[in-house]
């Protein structure tokens, strides 16, 4: 339940397992690459490969569960190791692919094709990270974070709308005028695939997941933002389970600034809410039939120099009712935590080719007053072409 990110329970796989798992995540990789190389190839344009390899030594970690369990760990931990390979068609037209490494069975992240017809206008049709969630989870990606994980509260809201590691497979427009960016998708509502084809063999017409995104920068280093989101579905039936229906909103509002008054210093606010009033997917409801989920993080960041940076973090979620196990429906789940963090930077050439996080994070939750604590050391090597 607490850090969740750190997937406490270890997985025991045969050598034959481990060997199978890897040789399919290096054969689609390859494949991929084959196949955007030959569409380069045909345009005369040379294939982008690049990726990056993030790191975790726990030094200690402590979880109390609400099961009475109390769980301590220490060592390392492969968190993120992320191949890309992008391919320039034309000054129009572009294909991009991101696997990684070190998750599960389905190594694929991101394959989409983007079509560049203006600043201000461009399509993009795939399996994408989607716009129409939290900026922590829509708009930061994963080699940008700028602590050891995300706020438990802004994942949970990307998991409950469907999307699968914040990511779903459809279409979005999206661009920039001036001050103003902006995203808008429609997408299946799924997450991401496992195989070819559909996860999806039964829904009424008109059925997914959609939203918007769009941030503005009022003043120089002050930028107001947010997003609304609604996955509606009836009738469907999603790998052999169903009918069922899906009744899902989401919103969320961002107020940040960046060297407004001081070099140096980045400050964030971000609140979001969603509502469930659907079981599906394994979703506690209320007697009332309704879950929700609210919550935010604030935090500031300052750069004692280019290189050295220090920072520190709250954040707060609520669930109506809990979802973590060992909770009744009529039990409220709340979570606070904070994190503490120094940050090191290397640049060549002015561009970042590594950074390290030292964190300390500390969480209370409720019922049951749990404490958990982690102090981990975050190393990451970026190879990412511009």
């Amino acid at each position: 339940m607490l850090f969740n990110a750190l997937n406490l329970r270890t997985r025991n796989f045969s050598k034959i397992d481990i060997c199978i798992r890897m040789k399919q995540a290096i054969k689609s990789f390859l494949i991929s690459v084959f196949l955007l190389s030959l569409s380069t190839a045909t345009a005369q344009i040379s294939l982008d490969v690049g990726g990056y390899l993030q790191t975790w030594y726990i030094a200690d970690q402590q979880t109390e569960l609400t099961t009475g369990e109390s769980i301590n760990t220490n060592g390392f931990r492969l968190r993120r190791a992320r191949i890309t390979a992008r391919g320039e068609l034309s000054d129009r037209f572009s294909t991009t692919i991101w696997t990684d490494f070190a998750g599960g069975g389905n190594v694929l992240l991101d394959f989409h094709a983007d079509a560049h017809l203006h600043p201000a206008f461009n399509i993009r049709v795939g399996q994408f990270i989607m716009p129409g969630q939290s900026h922590d989870t829509a708009r930061l990606v994963s080699s940008r974070l700028i602590f050891w994980e995300r706020p438990g509260v802004s994942t949970a809201l990307a998991s409950g709308m469907g999307y699968d590691a914040f990511r779903d497979i459809g279409v979005m427009v999206y661009g920039r005028y001036r001050s103003l960016w902006y995203g808008v998708h429609a997408g299946n509502g799924a997450g991401r695939f496992t195989q070819a084809g559909t996860q999806i063999t039964e829904r009424n017409a008109g059925g997914g997941l959609y939203g918007a995104r769009v941030d503005l920068e009022v003043l120089p280093g002050l930028i107001l933002g947010g997003h609304l989101s609604t996955n509606q579905q009836r009738e469907v039936v999603e790998r052999g389970t169903g009918p069922f229906d899906i009744d899902r909103k989401s919103a969320s509002v961002r107020l940040a600034t960046s060297d407004l008054g001081t070099d140096r210093l980045y400050t964030q606010f971000e609140y979001m809410g969603m509502r469930v009033n659907d079981d599906s997917r394994g979703v506690q409801i209320s007697p009332d039939g309704i879950y929700d989920l609210d919550g935010f993080y604030g935090e500031i960041t300052y750069g004692i120099t280019n290189e050295w940076h220090v920072l520190g973090r709250f954040d707060r979620m609520n669930q109506t009712p809990g979802q973590a196990a060992g909770l009744s429906v009529e039990d409220t789940f709340q979570r606070g935590q904070v994190t503490l963090g120094l940050t090191r930077y290397l640049f060549h050439n002015d561009r970042e080719i590594a950074r390290a996080h030292l964190n300390y994070a500390k969480s209370r939750s409720t019922p049951g007053n749990l404490d958990s604590h982690i102090i981990v050391l975050v190393m990451q090597v970026r190879f990412i072409p511009t």
